[in-house]
């Protein structure tokens, strides 16, 4: 590159500095730059390499855009909105529902309620998991899925059964040494997630056969509707109405079935990738009227749990479980509006980089929380229904306790994934 003092007559490819640059193509031959007054002019090579830095340097901000657009930010979302659900859930627990009743105290409509609202957390994380795994345009073998899908959840939950057994025994104190071994293997109550999704991962590679065929998933979510839900629901129907005769015939007639193949969650798991693949409903009058149905189910869910436990002056899930028509409908309902109502979103930078690192943290944060809960209660008096030992109401109570599990195990979760030996085995 050389130094002219007099102005070339020539056509010029100019670029002007103070971060304005202009592109002039009028001559294959030379490309003048100026430079605070300073005129220069490139050869033919320095030209091509200034236009290969160029193409590259768009060619990587094409790419980089095309990541973020083919990400579902929804089904992150999705993730979050689940994660704190569950964490409510357990805010909002059997066992605070049940003290509530043993001291008659109405309170318990309070909880009730709130349970029956964020029951949908584990089916949507399910519904999620599915998305990703069957999709068969992804590549699988079995080496990926055991070393890392399988492998990964198996020792976070040999780790956290290990935590939870020696906070058990030496902080909480309400188990002893004996019991190491039982607490090791079956884990602690709400790790049974892990066990279950292992399994959904262990059939995969079956459900990956037909998840792509519109007719053979849908025979099969058909059969995970009639056995895992119209089933327990008419069981349920016959306990409330006090049709035992009824009742024990369906069951004597399930009970010689020995059907088990579409039972429990995996209905859930293939309907994510079913829902996200094949479902789009593009009318939103339909999707409004499915919006409201929705509302209308959740409430139904509320008041005919709250008068079947008035009733049975107990406990019930006969319109609450995980796999109960009402709850069904509820998760799927919630899945196709996230889908099709948050995925419409266009989220900024910022933003998806939040939520991709918030949606990163989630399994660690469902592995902490219940720590995090029993510490806050048993040594600071922090619960549902007291803070710092101070009493205040359970509608507002639950929500709080709530919000300062999921701010403290959100926070714990981002300083352990820092550890790069514990982010890749255990959160």
């Amino acid at each position: 590159m050389t130094q002219l003092n007099t102005a070339s007559n020539k056509k010029e490819k100019t670029f002007h500095d103070n971060d304005s640059y202009t592109y002039n193509n009028d001559s294959e031959e030379e490309m003048r730059i100026n430079i605070n007054d300073n005129n220069y002019v490139m050869d033919d090579d320095s030209i091509d390499e200034i236009k290969s830095l160029i193409n590259n340097n768009n060619e990587n901000n094409k790419n980089e855009l095309s990541k973020r657009n083919k990400r579902l930010y929804w089904a992150d979302c999705a993730r979050i909105i689940s994660t704190v659900a569950i964490i409510f859930l357990h805010c909002a627990s059997y066992t605070e529902e049940k003290n509530l009743r043993k001291i008659n105290n109405k309170s318990w409509i309070i909880v009730c309620i709130y349970n029956c609202i964020c029951r949908f957390g584990v089916p949507l994380f399910v519904l999620l998991s599915g998305t990703f795994i069957l999709d068969p345009s992804k590549n699988f073998t079995f080496k990926k899925l055991f070393r890392q899908n399988i492998f990964r959840l198996a020792t976070a939950f040999i780790f956290w059964s290990f935590i939870n057994a020696i906070l058990k025994i030496f902080v909480f104190k309400d188990k002893t040494l004996h019991d190491f071994w039982g607490l090791l293997i079956m884990g602690e109550e709400y790790l049974w997630f892990i066990l279950m999704i292992i399994g959904c991962y262990m059939i995969s590679p079956f459900l990956r056969l037909f998840s792509d065929n519109i007719v053979l998933s849908r025979y099969f979510l058909g059969l995970c509707f009639f056995w895992a839900s119209f089933i327990p629901a008419l069981n349920n129907i016959f306990t409330i109405l006090k049709m035992d005769e009824y009742k024990n015939i369906l069951n004597t007639w399930v009970g010689r079935w020995h059907f088990n193949f579409t039972l429990e969650f995996v209905g859930y798991f293939v309907a994510g990738y079913h829902i996200v693949k094949y479902v789009n409903i593009k009318s939103k009058i339909i999707r409004f009227a499915l919006y409201l149905f929705g509302i209308i189910n959740i409430i139904f869910i509320c008041i005919s749990t709250i008068y079947v436990e008035f009733n049975k002056k107990g406990y019930s899930k006969d319109f609450r479980d995980n796999c109960t028509i009402t709850i069904v409908i509820y998760s799927i309902i919630l899945f196709i509006f996230f889908k099709h109502e948050v995925g419409q979103i266009k989220f900024t930078v910022t933003a998806t980089k939040i939520i991709n690192k918030l949606s990163g943290l989630t399994f660690g944060v469902y592995l902490l929380h219940m720590i995090v809960r029993n510490l806050l209660t048993k040594f600071l008096h922090i619960s549902s229904h007291e803070f710092l030992g101070i009493s205040y109401p359970l509608i507002i109570g639950c929500p709080i306790f709530c919000i300062l599990i999921t701010i403290i195990s959100f926070s714990t979760a981002f300083i352990l994934s820092k550890i790069p030996l514990l982010n890749k085995y255990i959160m």
